[in-house]
């Protein structure tokens, strides 16, 4: 795979010491944070330590240099980015952001990961519809979108990437859909961040959210949630505190002015370590090159799919043009998660989902991984 050598070869694999260990194919799950991230956290755990708050204003400097570097990854501006818990805090963000009246109805997509679809139904108790969209053999298409919005319909929220079946999604179809209609297009892009490319602008995103600890190898609990300036003034955030306001660092006193771009919804104390952690991540991300990146999680991808097709594997994500990102979901005559238990046994790691073994190699994967992992599979059988 000679674009391996496009985005920094064995320096690349070399930053993941977990390669040592296993072979890990589980990136849609947890991923393995690089050598990078854990100095990261280590330094910023010794500066703590040795110097208590005396480098505070550097640790805020960082915050919104790594702020502005989720900005470059979607594509946004700073402004427009703020830091959350996880996937589901950002879209609980927007879910309770909206103001909303009995008959509402939003359109999500059956089968997703549940952090998409339950920010939605807590909104039952006001009176608000959650639509979900059905897909055929693991696709989703515009159509089936549209066959649910009505004018009732206030927003459309899908996973950028199946986390199941690794469709890739139509993004920027179903954004020119809702951006005609005037419908909040908001995406769980959790599977795609630091695998494959998002461009909020090209692809009519309004809101995006998105944990680093998968395809961006950042520990968990740290996570952006971008909101468009054509949507900032509508969304008002329900958790507030000392934070969300102008010149929060004046205490008295009280002025209640919330900010008015997304860090409204940064309402306390920053998580310094997980921050600096992130930003290690979105770092090495940005250096490398998302789209190179992405041409190398697409090759590994390829080579693994082809493999499995010349033994006899039936794969079941889907394969058509623009359709692949990183997950390759495959189907076994036994029961997933014995298989998945027979690769852990063998020294891969992988996990049970859509009905198959999904395989999620990431960019410093290569062939002896998936020749390995083959192995492991045959041997399953």
């Amino acid at each position: 795979m000679a674009i391996f050598s496009t985005i920094g070869g064995a320096l690349a694999r070399d930053q993941f010491p977990v390669t040592e260990a296993c072979v890990y194919f589980d990136h849609a799950g947890v991923a393995p944070v690089s050598r990078r991230v854990a100095d990261a956290v280590t330094a910023f755990a010794a500066d703590a330590r040795d110097f208590a708050r005396l480098h505070y204003a550097s640790w805020e400097a960082r915050t919104e240099a790594v702020r502005a570097a989720a900005a470059r990854l979607i594509g946004a501006a700073a402004n427009e980015i703020a830091f959350v818990a996880s996937t589901s805090d950002g879209l609980s963000c927007i879910a309770t952001g909206l103001e909303w009246r009995a008959g509402d109805a939003v359109v999500a997509v059956d089968g997703e990961f549940p952090a998409n679809v339950y920010p939605w139904w807590a909104l039952r108790r006001m009176g608000v519809e959650t639509r979900l969209a059905p897909t055929a053999d693991g696709r989703l298409t515009v159509d089936a979108i549209a066959a649910l919005v009505d004018g009732r319909t206030r927003v459309v929220s899908v996973s950028a990437v199946d986390f199941a079946t690794g469709h890739r999604r139509p993004l920027a179809a179903i954004g020119e859909f809702c951006r005609r209609r005037g419908i909040l297009f908001c995406v769980d892009a959790i599977q795609a961040l630091g695998a494959v490319r998002i461009d909020v602008e090209r692809e009519g995103i309004d809101a995006l959210a998105a944990d680093g600890h998968k395809w961006l190898c950042a520990p968990e609990g740290c996570g952006l949630l971008y909101v468009s300036r054509r949507w900032l003034d509508r969304l008002v955030p329900q958790r507030i505190g000392w934070k969300s306001v102008i010149d929060p660092s004046r205490y008295l006193p009280y002025h209640f002015e919330l900010k008015a771009d997304a860090q409204k919804f940064e309402c306390g104390s920053t998580n310094f370590l997980a921050v600096h952690a992130l930003g290690a991540a979105l770092d090495l991300v940005l250096e490398l090159g998302v789209d190179a990146i992405e041409q190398r999680v697409l090759a590994v991808t390829a080579g693994l799919r082809a493999a499995l097709a010349a033994e006899g594997f039936r794969v079941v994500s889907p394969d058509g043009a623009g359709e692949r990102a990183g997950i390759t979901t495959v189907a076994t005559a036994k029961a997933p998660e014995t298989v998945v238990r027979a690769l852990r046994a063998a020294g891969v790691l992988a996990s049970p989902r859509g009905g198959g073994v999904r395989l999620s190699p990431h960019f410093y994967c290569d062939d002896a991984d998936i020749a390995r992992c083959l192995a492991a599979l045959i041997a399953s059988r």
